[in-house]
């Protein structure tokens, strides 16, 4: 399950359900999967590989902001 967002068995437990849905449920159903889909998407892995990247750069920042003392140049 490491490489999904959701466990695919709970997915299919839901999709074996959406018959006895109400249409409400059904339509929330959807999005739902259509959003999981978005996510898993190679571009959501590129948005996030890059959002830890500037993370990375930010920890770094920070880090080196704590080991210089006031007083050094």
């Amino acid at each position: 399950m490491a490489d999904h967002i959701v466990d695919p068995n709970l997915l299919a437990v839901i999709q074996s359900l959406k018959p006895y849905m109400s249409s409400r449920a059904l339509q929330c159903t959807e999005v739902a999967e259509t959003l999981l889909e978005i996510l898993a998407s190679e571009q959501a892995r590129r948005v996030q590989e890059k959002l830890q990247s500037l993370r990375q750069e930010y920890k770094m920042v920070v880090q080196a902001a704590k080991v210089k003392k006031p007083g050094d140049k």
